[in-house]
């Protein structure tokens, strides 16, 4: 049976309906129930993650309907909620497309519950809230959370304006009392969530009310499952923990769908590989803060850099690419030796409030991409490149909106890729059989 599931999406931009569905997860997950939390559209370092392993999210910007729903239900089997969240209007264009979340609601066959920021509102609210469900035509709009409300009197008020067979309310968010609509969701450093932000959730939303709305949901067709990795499979080690977030845990899944046994490296407490790697994915993003402890496990960066050197099948992406480098300054002019494997320095400029969609095409063929083949990536961070890695003959090309001509972009050997951009390994076929492929051949070629 499909997951009981529900979205939240506000009215118009606000972190607030992730920083709630982030605090119900955490209310439902402390009952010992499995609660999976996705966003809408591509993440950065400063929207919600799923605790340290990884972002789960949702973008018909990097690939198709048909592909969104598989990596939703692989990512949800076995889950006993699942909560969805937009920071983005639920009529306003999200990602690099001119997709909305109304088109995933529609997708998921998902319950939809409008977060409404009712400052300032009285009887007035009635006929946003009927324009909204006038608008939402085929989809569920199941129920209201209101928030900015002044007090109890401006409370009973908004409930009796939206009585007579409206959605029912099923929260109910004072001002000045936790997280208020110009709030930011919570980045990985502050999970699990604050006491005082995860107790004003649970006083003010109703937890069993928004679960029931979420059993309204419609029926999604099980993907294929997903069969179990003996230990003959290439075994790719995967990098995460505190101070590395990895990018995406549906391309972690699509590793798994493609062949590979997946176990996490953290980049801070491990010393060494497993003997047995056979990959290495370093994508997603450094934490600043933590680089003066990253940059201290001097055991585990000389074992990356000469396993690397020896070819390790490896992706770097993002602040993987980073990691890798010789030298890498901060947004506070603090410079730290990391791994090496990249005869190169870099500056990491800051973290993007948003994500920028780049267009990517590979120049030559890698250990992930064809040459000619194309596909939409995402940048989550302003880093430069001081010196150029490997050779000038860069991987890839990628351009954005408004750009004059493509740039050329990364670095790669016949077993290594490196780039700043990240792309998700569902948004082209092949990508994550070919880099597994990569692996299972290495896995081979090296003696025991």
């Amino acid at each position: 049976m499909s997951v009981p599931r529900v979205l939240l999406a506000p009215t118009h931009r606000t972190g607030l309906a992730a920083a709630v569905a982030a605090g119900v997860a955490e209310v439902v997950g402390r009952q010992e129930r499995h609660v999976r939390f996705h966003h809408l559209g591509a993440l950065c370092p400063g929207a919600a993650w799923d605790r340290w392993e990884g972002a789960s999210f949702l973008d018909l910007s990097l690939y198709d309907p048909d592909t969104l729903a598989e990596l939703y239900e692989s990512t949800t089997r076995g889950a006993q909620l699942s909560l969805l969240a937009s920071s983005t209007g639920v009529l306003d264009a999200c990602g690099a497309g001119s997709w909305t979340a109304v088109d995933v609601a529609r997708i998921l066959d998902c319950p939809l519950v409008l977060v409404v920021d009712c400052r300032g509102w009285g009887a007035g609210l009635a006929a946003l809230v009927d324009g909204f469900n006038e608008r939402l035509v085929g989809l569920n709009l199941a129920g209201v959370i209101l928030t900015g409300v002044r007090d109890r009197e401006h409370r009973e008020q908004l409930r009796q304006v939206l009585s007579g067979g409206r959605p029912p309310v099923v929260g109910c968010l004072y001002a000045e009392d936790g997280p208020g609509w110009d709030s930011f969701a919570p980045g990985p450093w502050g999970l699990p969530l604050d006491p005082q932000v995860v107790e004003s959730i649970h006083r003010q939303v109703d937890t069993a009310g928004l679960e029931h709305l979420a059993g309204q949901r419609g029926f999604l067709a099980g993907a294929a499952r997903a069969v179990e990795r003996g230990p003959q499979e290439p075994l790719v080690v995967v990098a995460g923990g505190r101070g590395f977030t990895p990018w995406s845990r549906d391309s972690i899944e699509a590793l798994r769908a493609g062949g590979a046994r997946v176990r996490r490296v953290d980049l801070l407490e491990d010393r060494c590989l497993p003997d047995d790697a056979a990959g290495l994915v370093l994508a997603g993003h450094l934490w600043v803060d933590m680089l003066p402890a990253l940059a201290r496990n001097y055991s585990l960066m000389r074992e990356l850099r000469v396993r690397i050197g020896d070819g390790l099948p490896t992706l770097a992406l993002g602040g993987g690419m980073l990691y890798l480098m010789r030298r890498l300054q901060d947004p506070l002019g603090r410079s730290f030796d990391l791994a090496g494997a990249l005869p190169a320095e870099g500056e990491l400029l800051g973290d993007l409030e948003t994500p920028e969609y780049l267009e990517v095409r590979a120049e030559r063929d890698s250990v992930l991409l064809a040459e000619g083949e194309r596909l939409a990536g995402w940048i989550t961070a302003d880093a430069e490149i001081i010196e150029a890695p490997v050779s000038r003959g860069f991987p890839l090309s990628v351009s954005g909106s408004g750009w004059p001509k493509p740039k050329l972009e990364g670095a790669a050997t016949t077993s290594l890729l490196c780039s700043r951009v990240l792309m998700h390994l569902a948004s082209a076929p092949l990508l994550a059989t070919r880099f597994v492929a990569a692996c299972a051949g290495y896995a081979g070629g090296v003696s025991r």
